[in-house]
């Protein structure tokens, strides 16, 4: 799917913030059951991988460069 198009928005939007149920959305967009849960399951599978903590470095393991300077650390 890659970025979202209008009509997922749409589903994403009406099943959220909306509260409407799957149905209703398919009614109400004129696209069919299936494809209103392929694209919330599809938003569901994007929002897990967001919330794995994969590929997220700590303060503490970064490695600095000896000769850079450090604008942190205090300058009497």
């Amino acid at each position: 799917m890659g970025f979202f198009k209008n009509i997922e928005i749409d589903v994403i939007d009406m099943f959220h913030s909306e509260g409407m149920k799957e149905t209703e959305i398919a009614t109400s967009l004129g696209i069919s059951l299936t494809q209103v849960h392929e694209i919330l399951a599809a938003y569901d599978r994007r929002d897990d991988d967001a919330d794995s903590d994969e590929g997220v470095v700590s303060y503490d393991e970064l490695q600095f460069d000896p000769n850079e300077v450090d604008y942190n650390s205090e300058h009497y």
